[in-house]
């Protein structure tokens, strides 16, 4: 019996910790009437640089409080809806990643959120912060990937010989979709695009973290595929690094938040040293 307790342990500490994770809630909204229209946002805490939070696909800002509220305690945090997403007003412009991050910065610079940031991007959310580093470099001062897929982890598993179902949605989801989601997703090829052909990646604190649940259980040759290529990933910067998550999923962040608190922690408390280091230097 005490062992069958001991056992149960972990899984009981995981459900307190996302019973705990789940009560957490953004503060108040407010909206951002820009020229790509109203955007729905929250921003908390003091300080710089900025940590902006980008969702994935199918998900908005609400999905980030266990992070955003710890992180709002050290430096000012903000979080938003895209288009069509929450609050936000819809929009007829095309969902592609670099449409979608002029609309961000535009958002930014409309509340007078100036820069620098830190970026942290969720799965696809990861494609368009990394677009907006290469974008506007100068801008950025760090940047964590949380779950987030490489520009050519695609192409890399077809050489391999992956099972298209194991890393393209079918066609069946994709009718399945609320029109904003599946937008998004239909023009990810090209946002994948994008950010391959976009400008370097500066040399910021970078931090990669990726789950480890589904890729305990993927065929080996994806498992591969996807760790190379987070590796991969973790070197577009000389201060980067990758971090594999234990006890996460895909929604890393709603799983493991105390590991994504630590990561922002950790990649805004060297962009202060950077720029601290460099203030004494010009000087």
């Amino acid at each position: 019996r005490t062992l069958g307790m001991l056992r149960s342990l972990p899984s009981l500490l995981q459900l307190l910790r996302r019973r705990s994770a789940s009560e957490d809630k953004l503060p108040h909204a407010r909206f951002s009437a820009t020229s790509f229209g109203i955007r729905s946002l929250v921003v908390a805490g003091t300080g710089s640089p900025t940590v902006v939070f980008e969702s994935g696909i199918g998900q908005g800002k609400r999905n980030w409080a266990p992070v955003f509220n710890r992180i709002a305690e050290m430096t000012r945090a903000v979080a938003y809806d895209r288009a069509g997403y929450g609050q936000s007003e819809i929009s007829d412009l095309p969902r592609d990643g670099l449409q979608i991050v002029l609309e961000l910065r535009e958002m930014l610079r409309t509340e007078g959120l100036d820069p620098p940031y830190v970026l942290v991007g969720h799965s696809l959310g990861g494609t368009m912060v990394k677009l907006f580093a290469k974008t506007w470099p100068d801008e950025v001062a760090g940047v964590v990937l949380v779950d987030a897929r490489h520009e050519e982890f695609t192409q890399r598993c077809r050489q391999v010989g992956v099972h298209r179902l194991l890393y393209e949605p079918p066609e069946a989801l994709l009718n399945m979709l609320p029109p904003v989601p599946r937008a998004e997703l239909l023009a990810a090829p090209l946002t994948l695009k994008q950010a391959r052909r976009a400008g370097s990646f500066p040399d910021v604190p970078l931090i990669v973290l990726t789950q480890s649940n589904a890729t305990s259980r993927w065929p080996e040759s994806l498992g591969k595929v996807w760790l190379a290529s987070q590796r991969r990933m973790a070197s577009m910067s000389a201060l980067g690094r990758i971090k594999v998550v234990g006890d996460a999923g895909h929604n890393l962040h709603m799983d493991r938040p105390d590991v994504v608190v630590r990561a922002v922690t950790g990649v805004v408390r060297a962009a202060r040293l950077i720029r601290g280091k460099r203030l004494r230097v010009r000087r």
